[in-house]
Order: C-alpha cells, then structure tokens, then sequence
C-alpha cells in the first residue's frame, strides 16, 4: 500500500477537492442549498480523474527512461521498479474506467454539457502524459491544470447542481486554476535542468531560472487579487489571508537554491490550493 501511495500521491488531490468545493458554495450562496449525495458524487469522480492521472504519469515517466540519480522529484515506483509496470498501467485503466462508470450518472444528470466535460476530461487525464505528443512535455501543463483544475470543475460542479450556466463560476474558477497553474509552475521550476537535458520542454525550460521564480509568484498573486478586482461577487479581503499565511513558502521559491526541499513547497502550494477556495468559498457566502 505503501508504494501505490506514492504511485497516486494523496498530497496532490487538493487540486480536485478545491475546485468541487468552490462550485459548491457558489450554489449555496444562490439557491441555500445543496443535493448532498450529487456532490459526493461530482468529488469521488473528480478524485479518480486526479488519481488516475498521477499513475499515468508515473507510468509513461517511468517507461520513457529518462528518470535519473539527479531526479528531484519525489520517487517513481514505476522507474524505480518498486510496482510492475503492467500492474500501474492496469490501476490507471481502472481508475479511469471507475471514473466513466460514476461520470455516466453525472452525464445522465447534466446532460451534453457534462458529456463533453467528461470526455475531455479523460482525453486530457491521459494526453498530459500519454500519447503522441504529451501536453506535460510541450509547454502546456499550466494551461491544461488552468482550464482542467478550475474554471471547468467549478463550472461543472454548479451545473450539475442547477442546470443552468453561470458566468461567475467560470470566473471564480480561475482561481484554483491559477493555484494549479502555479503548482505545475513549482514542479516544473524544480525539474528545469533535468527537464532541459531530457529535451522535456516546459514554460519553465524556455524561462530564465529567475524568470521560472517570477512566473510562480504571478500565478499566486493572480489567484488572490484578480477576482476582488474584477467582480462584486468577491470584496471580502478575508482572501488575502492564505497568501500571507504561506508567505515563506512564496520567499522559498523565489530564493531557495532548487533542491529536492522544492518537494515541500509544492505540497505547500497544494495546501494553499485548497486553502484559499475554502477562503473564497466563505467570501462569496458571507
């Protein structure tokens, strides 16, 4: 159990919870209420997508090779041979088809727009990593955790809910999603040099190492000060709190020397994902 622990990394799953969490309070606050057993649901399938993507990833990472003793990320059991391969490939095939069985409930609920969510959503689980021409490998992970960790889960999770559109939910998920943004940005940042010897081309390869710093800490602040600037909907400075409250972790990224110690900042920004739609949640209801 220990190794498919590491192999699914519960520390990254914040980045599903939020975001469910945050369309959640946006119905509350316009309908005073919730259909419990839809919500468990929209979040036990939000979680397997999560999942199943973390195995893909250590699956095709781990197959390709290029992992070396100068990794800094955290271990690949498939790399290091701690799981068989065929055994991850098959969790991931689970998970992702445990995700089409719980997802078709979403879509029998919510009808084409959750449909095309749901088949994107899949799609992109498995092309960050997989396929051809992984998005991972391109220079697009933070614009596929932008749009897939926020603005389409919030979206989705209100729509499941009122089935009706909303235009605030999409903007209000741009929150976790430049909190996902910035988590990918954190990941990549640690991996730049490895990454640039691999030809793994990342946002952060094409930076400078101190523009790769600067690009994290423009994601954080985009996630705490663009919504009060932008909506009514969201005022309450209670929003700044997560921000301050992580302050050394934003000056660790920005002057630590990369290290394996980034490991504990990207759990940090993980946290702070989570955090702050909490933060926002209580913002839009209060």
């Amino acid at each position: 159990m220990k190794y498919w622990m590491m192999a699914i990394r519960p520390k990254t799953l914040f980045a599903s919870i939020g975001p469910v969490v945050l369309g959640l309070s946006i119905v509350y606050q316009e309908f005073h209420q919730i259909d419990l057993p839809l919500a468990f649901l929209t979040l036990l399938t939000a979680l397997l997508l999560q999942a199943s993507s973390n195995l893909i990833n250590d699956y095709y990472d781990g197959l390709d090779g290029k992992d070396s003793s100068e990794r800094l990320g955290p271990d690949r059991v498939t790399s290091l041979g701690l799981i068989a391969p065929k055994k991850v490939k098959l969790a991931f095939i689970i998970g992702l088809l445990l995700s089409f069985i719980f997802g078709l409930i979403l879509m029998y609920q919510g009808g084409m727009p959750i449909i095309i969510i749901g088949a994107a959503s899949l799609f992109f689980a498995w092309a960050y990593t997989g396929g051809p021409f992984p998005l991972s490998r391109i220079g697009l992970g933070e614009v596929t955790a932008l749009i897939f960790f926020g603005p389409i889960p919030v979206w989705g999770t209100y729509y499941l809910q009122t089935l009706s559109h909303s235009e605030p939910a999409l903007l209000i998920g741009l929150v976790p999603g430049f909190i996902s943004a910035a988590l990918m940005a954190v990941n990549n940042l640690r991996d730049r040099n490895e990454d640039s010897k691999n030809n793994k081309r990342t946002i952060a390869t094409f930076l400078s190492e101190n523009g790769a710093r600067y690009f994290v800490l423009n994601l954080i602040l985009l996630s705490t000060f663009f919504l009060p600037l932008v909506t009514a909907q969201i005022k309450n400075t209670i929003v700044i709190i997560p921000t301050i409250i992580f302050f050394k972790t934003w000056k660790r990224i920005l002057l630590d020397p990369i290290s394996k110690e980034f490991n504990e900042l990207l759990a940090n920004t993980g946290k702070y994902l989570f955090i702050q739609c909490l933060f926002h949640a209580v913002a839009i209801n209060i």
